[in-house]
């Protein structure tokens, strides 16, 4: 999935176990934030950090869950 409004859907609703961010060096002003306000933190690991293409940084984050009793 892609675009803040949807990520921020996913996320509002505990939908997300993996993210993969990708980044180009480019600035391209206004937009939609990737993140908005959640009811709680949600905590991720970093799993994965690569150049792709010589420009396109991707980083790969695995959802962290409480186990319960």
């Amino acid at each position: 999935m892609d675009g803040g409004k949807t990520i921020q859907s996913f996320l509002k609703e505990d939908l997300i176990d993996e993210i993969i961010i990708s980044q180009l060096p480019i600035l391209l002003g206004g937009g939609t934030p990737l993140f908005g306000m959640l009811k709680q933190p949600l905590k991720f690991t970093l799993t994965d950090n690569k150049v792709v293409l010589n420009e396109l940084l991707q980083t790969s984050y695995q959802r962290k869950r409480s186990t319960s009793p």
